[in-house]
């Protein structure tokens, strides 16, 4: 199959949205599919073709918290008319050119929309935080709104409403991470990637910051008072800091799943992919959060759960840092919470179950 895949990417090669798309890139190129992405070219991936996506630009006088999915979708500018617009032509030059059998969205408003002229079968990645109702500014769906009317297609008073005109909807991730309404209709699988062995011995600390509000080098500077010479290692993917080596702590230049699979804790800024590849792992979590849409959510069932501590970003500190780390460390119901986690992704399948389901589903 041809196989395109549209992500919204806010933060170049560090985000969710761009962890799934690279993880889904190789393991169906894997499978002898011809993958493409949309996407700038800050985000290509090796293992897919790529077609120009349309950059979104944070509107100016926008300084509301982004408390729910359209906030966050029209503060990031993934919402604006002259955005969708730009993006839609990319959308419809991208299909044209590499003519898919399937599109696979993540947050590409205008990636849905030329699916549905296209007439190509689109699936929806979604999560649990787009479903939250919450109160918003009408404003934020005009734009969106206009550029429906315009090719013809129905008003949306929610974006989520725009998704149930894709072909199917899917979700990743277990139940307790990821609960989804009653009135959703949706797949769900335990995780994107393959569900392997746990680490026979896991040790040190993964840590990845991509949307903390301070300053990489003040970031820097904290782990190392935090972590320095500690007797386990602590490897850092922190975004604008380049890699390098002080003493125990290993800066990444870009996120390693494989390292992030032999950690004893993972700290994280409530990552949707993270969060999940924890889960998928039992590690447990410290998740840094500024209450925001996207962050909060991982937070919340990391202490609902039991698999992990919340703790606020305005109070993150040297000390906040490591004591939240020791209270990990010290208590094993954390690390069994974990494991009842892991129980209930394994149940749920990998991208194995996932990719039978394309070919099955798609295949002409």
């Amino acid at each position: 199959m041809k196989i395109l895949i549209a992500p919204l990417i806010v933060y170049a090669k560090a985000d969710a949205a761009y962890h799934f798309t690279r993880t889904l890139c190789d393991l169906l190129s894997s499978r002898q599919h011809a993958v493409a992405i949309s996407a700038s070219r800050d985000n290509s991936i090796p293992t897919a073709s790529l077609y120009d996506a349309a950059e979104p630009k944070e509107p100016l006088f926008f300084k509301r918290d982004k408390f729910c999915y359209e906030e966050w979708m029209y503060g990031c500018g993934g919402a604006s008319k002259d955005y969708l617009v730009d993006d839609l032509e990319c959308m419809e030059n991208a299909i044209d050119q590499f003519k898919p059998d399937i599109v696979i969205v993540m947050d590409r408003i205008a990636a849905v929309i030329a699916a549905r002229k296209k007439k190509i079968p689109c699936v929806c990645v979604v999560n649990s935080s787009i479903y939250r109702t919450a109160s918003f500014a009408v404003r934020i769906l005009q734009p969106i709104n206009q550029v429906l009317s315009a090719e013809g297609f129905e008003q949306v008073f929610r974006i989520s409403d725009l998704y149930d005109y894709c072909t199917e909807r899917v979700v990743f991730g277990a139940v307790q991470i990821q609960p989804m309404p009653l009135e959703a209709n949706f797949r769900r699988y335990g995780t994107a990637a393959l569900q392997g062995e746990l680490c026979s011995e896991p040790k040190g600390i993964y840590i990845s910051f991509s949307q903390i509000a301070r300053k990489p080098a003040a970031i820097r500077k904290m782990i190392i008072e935090a972590f320095s010479g500690a007797p386990y290692p602590v490897y850092a993917c922190i975004d604008g800091v380049e890699a390098e080596k002080s003493q125990n702590i290993h800066f990444l230049a870009s996120h390693r799943d494989d390292v992030l699979h032999t950690a004893s804790v993972c700290i994280h800024d409530g990552n949707d992919f993270i969060c999940g590849a924890c889960a998928r792992d039992a590690i447990p979590q410290l998740i840094i959060t500024d209450h925001s849409y996207g962050r909060t959510s991982n937070a919340l069932a990391a202490r609902r759960y039991g698999f992990g501590i919340m703790a606020d970003e305005d109070e993150l500190s040297v000390a906040a840092l490591y004591e939240n780390y020791r209270k990990l460390v010290s208590s094993s119901r954390y690390h069994e919470n974990a494991a009842l986690i892991r129980d209930e992704v394994i149940s749920l399948g990998d991208f194995i179950d996932f990719h039978r389901f394309l070919t099955n589903r798609f295949r002409k």
